[in-house]
């Protein structure tokens, strides 16, 4: 690794940590400013600097819990943001900084741990560095929108009181409140929000014609359709796109293997 410091973030980071992520992700300011607003109540980031230049970063979020028959809820880290500017990489910085962010959630009491990786051939690459394995899976459905439900918008308050009812009895990953209010912030920066439907609730937001349902939860998987299409003409889409847990499928969440159980319901991403 490349001669530099480590360490956790101050607000003095900001300006060049949003900076940095738009360079590296693309995502407009508006959304990294909701994110570094609320990250002190979510969890934490790691800095790699050089004579005062900010050269990269990890984020971790320790709002969220694992809940399950038990009653002990483990508080599970998520690995998040993990960027290295291009002219450093290559050079080990990506992999310290994620070793000193699992270090991070540790001490912030997570005892478990977790990432969304970017690309498949990422998965490889955390098996090594922490042994993870890709411990939950997803189903991509698609469908052309149409007002065929009323919409509601709803805050993140109401929409985690109903995420708890519609999943009581089931294995979950619950996200703290401040977590659910980011989750609302980064579908609001993207056109969308969060929202009752018919039997269920859901978040999404737009890209380009798409909606993009990042979480949908019903009581009967069958009436999902209904919601994804509905909320989709209700922001204004043609087609709406959206995800459910499933046993096989598209590659989701890397953890320990046996940390997290297979049917854990997540689909609360910020990918």
């Amino acid at each position: 690794m490349t001669d530099c410091t480590l360490r956790e973030y101050t607000p003095a980071d900001v300006p060049a940590l949003s900076m940095l992520w738009r360079e590296v992700f693309g995502d407009p300011l508006r959304m990294t400013a909701e994110l570094f607003a609320l990250l002190p109540d979510m969890g934490s980031c790691v800095v790699a600097e050089r004579d005062g230049r900010l050269l990269g970063a990890a984020t971790v979020l320790n709002g969220f819990e694992l809940v399950t028959r038990q009653k002990k809820r483990p508080v599970v880290g998520y690995l998040y943001g993990v960027m290295v500017r291009p002219d450093e990489r290559g050079k080990g910085l990506g992999r310290a900084l994620t070793l000193e962010a699992a270090e991070l959630a540790k001490r912030r009491e997570s005892t478990l741990l977790c990432t969304l990786p970017a690309e498949a051939p990422l998965y490889g690459w955390y098996r090594k560095l922490l042994g993870f394995e890709c411990v939950l899976h997803r189903k991509r459905f698609e469908t052309g929108c149409a007002p065929r439900e009323a919409v509601m918008e709803m805050s993140s308050t109401e929409y985690l009181h109903w995420r708890d009812a519609l999943l009581r009895g089931k294995a979950y990953l619950r996200p703290s409140n401040p977590t659910m209010e980011f989750a609302r912030r980064f579908c609001a920066c993207f056109g969308g929000g969060l929202y009752a439907c018919g039997s269920g609730i859901c978040a999404a937001y737009l890209d380009g014609d798409t909606c993009v349902v990042k979480e949908l939860v019903t009581r009967a998987e069958a009436d999902a359709p209904v919601i994804a299409a509905s909320v989709g003409a209700f922001l204004g889409a043609k087609t709406a796109v959206w995800y459910l847990p499933a046993r096989e499928g598209e590659a989701y969440i890397a953890a320990a293997p046996g940390s997290i159980p297979a049917d854990c319901v997540w689909n609360l991403s910020f990918d």
